[in-house]
């Protein structure tokens, strides 16, 4: 029965808590404050390639969807005053903080990424 236990108490030990799904904004900000806890070590992580591409297609994305609704005259999202908005990497995971958790892990990525740039960039309408 005792081992039984024990091998319970592993189990639940090594499996996190509430993780956040893959491709969620709260997975994303997980792992970039895993990488930012390492500071320069970072780089060799082969995690922080994985990173920053899934950023940067979330922004490509973004950008994409943008210059077509300008083309086809329909609303824009965010209201960038250059053609291609500039989010500094510290400041797109300070702005991902600011997001609340829960709203975080039911998010994308991408969802996360728009609603920073509409609170930098906001439209005057």
């Amino acid at each position: 029965m005792r081992c039984v236990l024990a091998a319970l108490v592993l189990l639940a030990a090594a499996m996190p808590a509430a993780a956040a799904p893959a491709g969620s904004a709260q997975n994303f900000l997980e792992r970039a404050d895993r990488l930012i806890g390492k500071g320069p070590l970072a780089l060799f992580d082969g995690d922080y390639k994985r990173l920053s591409r899934e950023g940067e297609a979330a922004g490509v994305s973004i950008r994409l969807e943008r210059e077509a609704a300008e083309r086809e005259g329909r609303p824009i999202l965010y209201c960038s005053p250059k053609p291609r908005a500039e989010l500094g990497n510290m400041e797109f995971i300070a702005a991902l903080r600011k997001i609340p958790q829960a709203d975080r892990q039911r998010m994308s990525l991408r969802a996360a990424m728009l609603l920073v740039l509409q609170r930098k960039y906001p439209c005057r309408r």
